[in-house]
């Protein structure tokens, strides 16, 4: 019952967005990494995600043009490019996790 009403609240925080496993788990990843000011591989994230690599890859960049995630370029090694969690992104989780509080 929880796990419903978990799943229902994340379609309401994040309405652009059909989440399913693999898109969820990126979307924890990147929080997670926004909190220990880190950032991401496209690599590490298709790798976490455990889906294929062509779904993995489509993941990242819808999560990117609806705005939760940005996409740049490695410094240090130009074939890697970083994702890393938007404003918007970090802001819907922190709405998602006030109001799981409340489930």
């Amino acid at each position: 019952m929880r796990e419903q009403q978990a799943a229902r609240l994340r379609s309401s925080c994040f309405p652009e967005l059909k989440l399913r496993n693999p898109l969820w788990d990126m979307l924890v990843a990147l929080l997670a990494a926004k909190r220990n000011g880190t950032q991401m591989s496209m690599s590490d994230l298709c790798l976490m995600s455990d889906a294929p690599e062509s779904t993995a890859l489509r993941l990242i960049h819808q999560l990117r043009d609806k705005g939760y995630a940005d996409m740049l370029p490695d410094r240090s090694d130009r074939r890697r490019t970083r994702v890393t969690l938007t404003s918007l992104g970090e802001a819907q989780f922190e709405q998602y996790l006030e109001r799981f509080d409340l489930v």
